[in-house]
């Protein structure tokens, strides 16, 4: 709102002026309750935006781990790989079939484990051919893996991600914990923000009424409350990202030194968070300033 002020005509940039020295003099008159309130902005926002940041990393792990869920479907020797694998291609619940045919599953070895490869003349293929199946969707791999076993010419059938599937459940869970404190932690600064303006509101009233009297308009009034909730979360906001992504970046190394493997956040996925965290603060302290100095005026009206 101030931005959009500050292109329009002098007279409404003098407003905007006014209104952020009239806030800043409000918060500097209540410190208290001013500390009080950037204390509470800034730890929501900081557990707010470290929470933010596992939920993120946390799908990312899942997604990858949801990737690698397959099953493994070995066929007998007098089985025909190709029909089975286009039969089974066709099913609705599967998302991609990977056929890998004896020769290639022994070559594979081979690669792997030398003392094979030097032998190999030696000994008869011993592997069958087989399905890697990537189901449409992870909870579907029970009842996947049981239809696979009905099939005619499949010997035996395999996966082994019900570990992972009991991870995916957990991180289900802990994804919706996540997102209930998120909402908590927004209220909790929504509802700080207000309590803050009321109190400066309160402190003011002979002062707004003389500018009711001599003709000030609304917006007048209204705007510096407006400016003290929006300086308020974002200085929130500022010591909130100053902290929370140095403790996130530290965390996310100290991981990937012991799991390699684990995908975390690129620094441009840290700078969009950010940049919403802004935008959460921008909304909270413009909203919550607007509302509470509204219903505070219509009290006194």
């Amino acid at each position: 709102m101030l931005l959009l002020i500050w292109f329009k005509p002098p007279f409404c940039r003098l407003e905007a002026v006014h209104a952020l020295r009239e806030a800043a003099i409000a918060i500097f008159r209540h410190p208290v309750s001013s500390l009080a309130t950037l204390t509470t902005a800034t730890v929501s926002f900081t557990l707010l935006l470290l929470a933010a940041l596992t939920l993120w990393n946390l799908d990312r792990v899942v997604g990858a781990a949801e990737r690698e869920l397959t099953v493994a479907v070995f066929l007998s020797p007098e089985a025909d790989l190709e029909a089975v694998r286009t039969r089974v291609a066709a099913w609705p619940e599967v998302a991609g079939v990977r056929a890998i045919p004896k020769e290639e599953a022994f070559r594979q070895l081979a690669e792997e484990q030398p003392w094979v490869a030097e032998v190999a003349e030696l000994l008869h293929n011993p592997l069958p051919d087989t399905l890697l199946v990537t189901p449409e969707s992870p909870g579907a791999m029970a009842e996947l893996a049981r239809r696979l076993a009905a099939l005619p010419g499949v010997d035996q059938v395999e996966y082994g991600g019900r570990m992972t599937l009991e991870l995916l459940r957990i991180a289900r869970g802990v994804r919706i914990g996540t997102v209930v404190l998120v909402l908590m932690l927004i209220l909790n600064t929504f509802f700080s923000v207000m309590g803050t303006i009321r109190l400066s509101i309160e402190s003011r009233r002979d002062e707004l009424e003389i500018m009711q009297l001599v003709g000030a308009t609304r917006g007048m009034i209204l705007l510096p409350f407006v400016a003290e909730g929006l300086l308020l979360t974002t200085a929130a906001a500022l010591i909130a990202a100053a902290v929370a992504l140095p403790v996130y970046r530290y965390l996310a190394d100290a991981l990937q030194r012991f799991y390699p493997f684990l995908p975390v956040l690129t620094s441009e996925d840290l700078l969009l968070a950010s940049e919403g965290l802004f935008l959460l603060a921008f909304f909270l302290g413009t909203v919550g300033g607007w509302l509470s100095s509204r219903a505070q005026l219509k009290e006194a009206a």
